[in-house]
């Protein structure tokens, strides 16, 4: 229970700086707790490598969302 506060607390911190790319969606709890899996727990990657793939993912849902968006509002024209 205390790691869930502590990465909704972190989720929210981030939440509220100003968002530096409109393109990638904010830092999630889900999104904080693999990247701390992928810093600490796994296997060593390179750093560098983990930032990219969690801009990647977090890119790509941000895509999704969009045209998710778009798709309900199509239904309601």
């Amino acid at each position: 229970m205390l790691a869930l506060a502590v990465l909704t607390i972190l989720a929210a911190a981030t939440a509220q700086q100003p968002d530096p790319d409109p393109e990638i969606i904010a830092l999630t709890v889900a999104e904080i707790r693999r990247l701390l899996n992928a810093f600490v727990l796994a296997l060593p990657l390179p750093p560098a490598h983990t930032l990219r793939w969690s801009t990647w993912r977090r890119t790509s849902q941000a895509r999704a969302r969009r045209s998710h968006y778009q798709r309900r509002l199509g239904r309601l024209a």
